[in-house]
């Protein structure tokens, strides 16, 4: 039995509810015509629809560097639905990713939302749309983390960012959401039989706010990749993994409107964590300098 939605009244902050502004463009792939959003609404929370992500989308200003350089919003676009949000049984969070997988089929599958394995692909059965729920949620890491240089991790982050499909595996994610983008569905982790190609489609990653899960994710991919938006100030494909703070500050040029302090929530220890292993190669090494997270700085 679908779990009641929380109120969506007021900005929606935390319910997965469609918060005006906060969807917001990140980067682009111009040889498939498919663009990367950031976002905080779930599909199927009244009030949001695929018509109502396009509509926001073409209201960020900066989509209108992506539109300049070649992208097209089709008129019903493919829509590859990254859900960041973990939960508890019975727990608020369950009852929003509940409502998402109602609303991309009437058959939805039991979902494990506390230690996988990820992803869990759950195809569309809108009619005419063929797009995709793609579960993997991010989970925070445990204890106090470092914020300094050399710091030590009082709890491994391995079971957060860790590289194999029985935990929550963050660092797979990022790349998923780089091969998603640019329409490699052959790298992306088992893949799907009915998932041939990836084209005139939204990449969309959200969780229930759009802020820390979303935030972290963001601030992941911008490490790895960089973005085609030159008003992120980060170009593609670097040779080494940027600084945290770099990538913080790209991805708080396209915040959400629903902000918390730090802007995009992109502090959040799993991307330190992550940043640490582009560096050192290694899980649990202490912090390096250039992972320390912005507020700290």
């Amino acid at each position: 039995m679908e779990r009641e939605l929380e109120s969506t009244h007021g900005n929606g902050n935390g319910n997965g509810s469609f918060i005006t502004g906060s969807v917001r463009l990140l980067d682009y792939d111009i040889g498939n015509n498919n663009v990367l959003i950031r976002g905080s609404a779930c599909f199927g929370t009244p009030g949001f629809t695929i018509a109502d992500l396009t509509q926001a989308i073409t209201q960020d200003p900066h989509f209108a560097a992506a539109k300049t350089a070649g992208i097209r919003l089709a008129s019903n676009p493919s829509v590859i639905d990254f859900c960041l949000i973990g939960f508890a049984p019975e727990s608020k969070d369950q009852g929003i990713v509940d409502t998402e997988l109602s609303w991309f089929t009437s058959k939805p599958p039991a979902l494990n939302g506390e230690s996988g394995p990820y992803p869990v692909y759950i195809p569309s059965a809108i009619s005419n749309n063929p797009g995709m729920m793609v579960y993997w949620p991010i989970q925070a890491i445990g204890g106090t983390p470092p914020t300094t240089e050399g710091g030590a991790w009082p709890v491994s982050p391995g079971s957060s960012i860790g590289a194999d499909q029985t935990d929550f595996n963050y660092t797979g994610l990022i790349s998923a959401i780089y091969h998603a983008l640019n329409g490699n569905v052959a790298n992306l982790p088992h893949p799907p039989a009915t998932l041939r190609s990836i084209s005139n489609a939204i990449i969309y990653i959200h969780c229930d706010s759009g802020v820390n899960r979303t935030g972290a994710a963001a601030v992941g991919y911008l490490m790895s990749y960089g973005s085609q938006l030159s008003a992120l100030s980060l170009p593609c494909t670097p040779a080494t993994p940027y600084t945290l703070a770099q990538a913080q500050t790209a991805a708080n040029l396209a915040p959400p409107s629903n902000d918390t302090t730090p802007p995009g929530g992109s502090d959040i220890p799993v991307a330190c964590a992550y940043c640490n292993l582009l560096s050192t190669g290694m899980i649990d090494a202490p912090l390096m300098e250039e992972c320390v997270p912005l507020s700290f700085v």
